[in-house]
């Protein structure tokens, strides 16, 4: 009866969205665009819970909790299970669109009537198709019937972890977020007014998707790193890039719109850029869910399904487009900025963050570009290609990203700053690699221009105090702009990560029995022993290793699981982790005689991708709530 009445919750939602949409754009006159928004909430929060309440109770004649669940399956992962493949995620997906909306229509101050009724319209008819899609295509809440079986088929076990449970549901809330300045961005094309009062009203909503799609990506990043038992952080699979070209995107956008509403220039810049930024959500979901990639990230292998999601994704970007060709009667707004001034800066980084999300789009793209023209001739683009296009752009950004801070609207009168952050820039590249000397015992040439860009963004987000004749001045400027320091300060975090981890990282492998020594890094590596772990729904040849110079350095436990009723096997990394260093030890397979295969791995300051990372959803984070708070 649950799942029934969580499947009428998802077709009342399907009616009240249209009807909501239709009216937003047939009335001329105020809807009760927050009852309706709060009902539709009320509505899609009751059908999840409905799936939820199906998974933790194991009722397997609901296909979809059969196929991802189990009787042995942990309490908590029950629940994570609800988004752990295609439908689920949609469900949640479909509930973070309707919660930005209701988020943004209560604290939205407009006093344009048509306005806030085309924005409330436009998310309306997103909602629509995609309700439209899950009832019709991907519906969670079907039933095996008459004879479903007693035990569910049991959820994937790389899935079987704390990171899952809040890695989808913050990339969903960054992916969907992006909506609302698409929504925006149409309404202010529809009302006639696409001017810095459109520019206000997006920026904060767009820092704050930016925020859950930077916190959601990273999290991504760390699930594989130590769950996958590769070691690696990023791995360019077409649907980690999926989720990377939005993020730029918005990046460039919420520059964008800060000029728009500071300088009332960049307006169609801006409105395209919302646009994209949101198309390439729209494409990440085609690209999970369609099977027409192959991806550890997949949700769904059906090419049917994926032509539905081609064609919402066709309907609101083309229309986004024809709206902006024939709709936008936005006029060049004459404004003097010259070469040295911060509008050409941000006009620079908008240029290189298009141009680069482009290309990575393009090596994404293109097997199935080259499959298409060859009779079904296939080619693989990995890691050198986008590693050769990333690393000029990361240069020129973070050269860009130093001085930005700096410069002035319309004009830079003085550049005496630039000598300040190259000495502030020397002094800290040098300090940290009399660091990374102290550390690895050497210097690698490879690492001295990542120690650069690093220092030169760090200052350049510092060193504003050389600004300031007084301590108060400056701590008020710190006070009003904490969130842009904040992510400026993430970003060389980051870069200093990715340079070091890059460039100082150790590998072996090794075949070992228990009670023997091999030498890594001037280490003793022992394999103490294997024993056989019994967990809640697996079993687990567990490694017992011990790492040592004259003393025991620590221990480190790695793990061999097989799932059971699935039989899938999966790698349980045993890793030390410390601020300038990670060990990693991932187990292999068995070999006669009781020998094992490890492969021992050192990765240096890799925790620092994701500091940098989390200090930048903080400081997005942060800016977003207080344009919100100022605006309400």
């Amino acid at each position: 009866m649950i799942p029934e009445i969580g499947h009428i919750l998802l077709v009342i939602a399907l009616v009240l969205s249209f009807v909501g949409g239709l009216g937003a754009f047939a009335l001329k006159r105020e809807l009760p665009v927050l009852k309706i928004s709060f009902i539709l909430n009320l509505l899609l929060i009751g059908s999840f819970f409905a799936l939820i309440y199906s998974f933790l109770i194991d009722d397997f004649s609901v296909a979809y909790v059969a196929q991802n669940s189990n009787t042995n399956l942990p309490i908590y992962y029950k629940f994570a299970a609800t988004w752990g493949a295609h439908e689920g995620s949609l469900i949640l997906w479909i509930l973070a669109m309707n919660i930005w909306l209701l988020a943004f229509i209560f604290f939205d101050k407009s006093k344009n009537t048509n306005f806030s009724n085309y924005v409330f319209g436009v998310c309306c008819l997103v909602v629509f198709s995609f309700l439209l899609f899950t009832i019709f295509t991907s519906n969670p809440f079907e039933r095996i019937l008459p004879i479903p079986p007693i035990n569910g088929a049991d959820l994937n076990p790389s899935l079987q972890d704390f990171a899952f449970t809040v890695h989808p549901p913050l990339l969903y809330f960054g992916y969907s977020g992006l909506l609302i300045p698409f929504a925006i961005s149409i309404s202010a094309m529809l009302s006639g007014q696409p001017n810095k009062d459109w520019a206000s009203s997006s920026r904060p909503w767009t820092l704050l998707a930016c925020s859950f799609l930077t916190i959601g990506i990273g999290l991504g990043s760390w699930w594989a790193y130590y769950e996958l038992g590769w070691g690696g952080w990023w791995f360019w699979d077409p649907v980690e890039n999926a989720a990377f070209v939005p993020w730029l995107l918005a990046v460039a956008l919420v520059h964008s719109l800060l000029v728009t509403e500071h300088r009332n220039i960049f307006i169609n810049w801006s409105l395209l850029l919302s646009i994209f930024a949101f198309a390439t959500s729209l494409l990440g979901t085609f690209l999970v869910r369609s099977g027409i990639l192959t991806s550890v990230h997949a949700f769904a292998l059906d090419p049917e399904r994926g032509l539905f999601l081609l064609g919402i994704f066709s309907f609101f970007v083309l229309g986004g487009l024809m709206i902006f060709a024939f709709k936008n009667s936005t006029k060049n707004v004459a404004s003097f900025y010259s070469l040295n001034s911060k509008e050409f800066g941000l006009l620079l980084n908008n240029l290189l963050l298009v141009v680069l999300a482009v290309s990575i789009l393009f090596g994404t793209l293109y097997p199935l570009i080259y499959e298409a023209f060859t009779d079904g001739k296939q080619i693989s683009v990995g890691a050198p290609y986008f590693e050769f296009i990333i690393f000029p752009f990361a240069i020129l950004l973070g050269l860009l990203q130093g001085i930005a801070l700096y410069l002035s609207w319309g004009s830079t009168k003085s550049f005496s700053f630039i000598g300040k952050l190259i000495v502030e820039s020397i002094s800290i590249s040098l300090l940290t690699l009399v660091l990374l000397f102290i550390l690895f015992d050497e210097l690698i040439s490879a690492s001295f221009f990542t120690v650069f860009i690093f220092a030169w963004i760090l200052a350049g987000s510092l060193m504003i105090n050389f600004s300031f004749k007084s301590a108060a001045k400056y701590l008020d400027f710190v006070n009003r702009r904490i969130g842009v320091m904040l992510s400026h300060v993430g970003m060389a975090l980051l870069v200093l990560g990715v340079g070091v981890v890059s460039s100082y990282s150790n590998e072996k492998e090794l075949i070992i029995k228990p009670g023997e020594k091999v030498e890594f890094l001037n280490k003793d590596i022992e394999l103490l022993a294997i024993k056989d772990v019994q967990g809640p729904n697996f079993i687990s040849k567990t490694a017992e290793i011990k790492v040592s110079n004259d003393k025991t350095l620590f221990n480190i436990k790695s793990e061999k699981r097989t799932y059971f009723p699935s039989g899938q096997v999966t790698t349980e990394a045993g890793i030390d982790t410390g601020l300038f260093r990670d060990f990693y030890i991932s187990m292999g397979d068995n070999f006669k005689e009781d020998s094992w295969s490890f492969r021992l791995q050192s990765k240096p300051f890799i925790r620092w991708i994701w500091l940098g990372a989390l200090l930048v959803t903080l400081g997005t984070f942060i800016s977003s709530i207080n344009l919100i708070r100022k605006k309400s």
